[in-house]
């Protein structure tokens, strides 16, 4: 199922394999990608890498998908759905402690206690350019935060569509 107007079997047209079923591009916005053959890929642009995966349910072979930074500071979740569900901060595990978003000049949001906040907020996070993040790290009961590059963040958002559908 090709995407964008590539040919057949690519992301976008500039797509061609590397070695042992790699395939590599550039989107239109200049970011480079490459899909792995167990369909894992990355999108990367003036250092600012994303990684995108989709995992099998080996129970009911349900296809859950994501994105995340590269240093997993910030996890786009689209379960099953062809759509972003949930941003996730996967350091935060501070129980009973919430943690918060915020991108560039934005009100600040709150998570849940698990570090989590409904897909929501992804509208915003495609306008801005950083997201920072503030996080409970148990068992020290201190703030943590971090800032996430949102530059590749569309590009990441669109591959993951993609490849759900590989």
């Amino acid at each position: 199922m090709a995407a964008h107007g590539a040919a057949a079997g690519g992301w976008y047209p500039n797509e061609h394999p590397v070695e042992m079923g790699i395939r590599t591009g550039t989107t239109p916005s200049g970011a480079e990608y490459r899909i792995m053959p167990d369909k894992s890929a990355t999108v990367a642009k003036d250092g600012v890498i994303w990684v995108v995966s989709c995992k099998i349910d080996p129970i009911n072979d349900d296809k859950n998908c994501g994105t995340h930074d590269v240093f997993e500071r910030v996890v786009v979740s689209f379960g099953t759905t062809d759509r972003p569900t949930e941003i996730c901060l996967p350091g935060h595990d501070f129980p009973g402690r919430t943690a918060f978003l915020r991108v560039d000049k934005n009100k600040a949001v709150e998570t849940r206690e698990d570090g989590c906040f409904g897909g929501g907020l992804i509208a915003q996070m495609l306008k801005g350019k950083k997201l920072v993040s503030r996080i409970v790290v148990w068992p020290y009961d201190r703030f943590d935060d971090d800032t996430t590059d949102l530059l590749v963040l569309k590009d990441a958002l669109e591959l993951v569509k993609y490849v759900r559908s590989l």
